[in-house]
């Protein structure tokens, strides 16, 4: 009888195979380590999110599990052939286990229409069957066909739902002439970076430089870090922070070290030769991303990272290098540039109403959470830097 195999670090199991897919499960960053060549390839004409790749997958994949997660990949296959993937996450309380994707970022991505259906239904059946799961937070593209099949095998299982919406994806499509986008702003903002120019000139000597990821761009990167908003967050907070940007420029670093799927660019606004804010762009194809920005909060009377985010939103308006700029989030600052929104949704879907009550009281119980929390910000605090 032919079935796929489901794999649990070192554990095998069966799953029925429905429409010729398999489905593939790993949990061991080591193994996805050793298909990562098959992983690449097999995305390079599919996904465009740089994020998606194994150099970035493997140190987000770590970050995840240094902050107590127990992150895992769902692959789906028809024969040897990669048709979607869902990267998600798992945490275990009491017996209770809940799974979510990896963050409110990323959604599961499927490559043909035909199997969008099919691999739904195995990712449902894996998480609520096989994985014995209570609830899972699952996040997909508003008004897509994701979101309405997603629903669809909710219902057929009999799984409760809630819809939790997602601050959503901004994009500038860059479509037009310099000229006509900065018509498009508001006056008072255009004005408003006129008048941070001027007072940029008034504190001294300022520049706008472009390095590519190394030591150098490295340590003017945590120099700026040093003096972020940042810099207040104490404890586990700040640990979080300061691990994901290094799992993020870790795996900036490990594109350069073999086959490149994407460009990437560290930019710096420096007033007397110090840095005060940068952005961290990947490209890939025609879309460049805005990875990751900080600013010094000595300076934040002159909006920085805003100041240098708009400067090179111009540069790729009378360059032309991107057809689109993807922020990947949708946070308030971006709104001065009244950026196209993909908006995003998250499920809630519950096994049934009495354990998703249950699952409340063991992950979102206030008074557990704030024990939890005290214990933890004290080991963080002996952690060693």
């Amino acid at each position: 009888m032919a079935c796929d195999l489901l794999v649990l670090g070192n554990k095998l199991g069966k799953i029925d195979v429905k429409m010729s897919v398999s489905t593939l499960v790993i949990s061991d960053v080591n193994r996805f380590v050793g298909m990562k060549d098959f992983w690449d390839r097999e995305l390079r004409d599919h996904v465009n999110d740089p994020f998606l790749y194994s150099c970035m997958l493997i140190e987000l994949w770590k970050f995840s599990q240094r902050v107590g997660w127990h992150p895992f990949l769902m692959v789906f296959l028809s024969g040897e052939k990669i048709v979607g993937f869902a990267p998600l996450r798992m945490r275990s309380r009491f017996g209770f286990r809940y799974v979510s994707t990896f963050d409110q970022y990323t959604c599961p991505e499927f490559f043909y229409d035909n199997y969008r259906e099919v691999c739904l239904e195995q990712m449902v059946n894996v998480l609520f069957r096989h994985l014995n799961c209570e609830s899972a937070d699952i996040t997909v593209r508003d008004e897509s066909a994701d979101q309405r099949l997603l629903e669809k095998v909710c219902r057929k299982r009999n799984l409760r739902y809630t819809r939790f919406p997602q601050e959503g994806q901004a994009i500038i499509p860059v479509k037009s002439s310099l000229i006509f986008f900065r018509e498009s702003l508001n006056r008072k903002d255009v004005r408003e970076f006129k008048r941070i120019g001027r007072k940029l000139d008034k504190l001294g000597s300022w520049q706008i430089s472009c390095f590519g990821l190394d030591r150098v761009s490295l340590t003017r990167i945590w120099e700026v870090e040093r003096h972020s908003w940042k810099a207040y967050l104490k404890g586990k907070e700040k640990a979080k922070k300061d691990l994901g940007l290094s799992a993020i420029l870790k795996g900036v670093e490990r594109n350069g070290e073999g086959v490149s799927y994407f460009e990437s660019e560290v930019w710096f606004l420096e007033l007397n030769g110090v840095p005060i804010s940068y952005v961290l762009t990947m490209k890939r194809n025609k879309t460049l991303f805005f990875a990751k920005t900080s600013f010094d909060s000595r300076y934040k009377e002159v909006s920085p990272g805003t100041f240098l985010m708009n400067s090179l939103i111009e540069q790729v308006f009378m360059n032309g290098r991107a057809d689109k700029i993807d922020f990947i989030s949708n946070l308030p600052v971006v709104n001065v540039w009244k950026p196209l929104v993909v908006k995003r949704i998250t499920y809630g879907i519950l096994r049934n109403v009495f354990l998703s009550k249950a699952r409340r009281l063991v992950f979102e119980n206030r008074v557990c959470s704030k024990a939890l929390q005290i214990l933890e910000r004290f080991k963080w605090k002996r952690r060693p830097n």
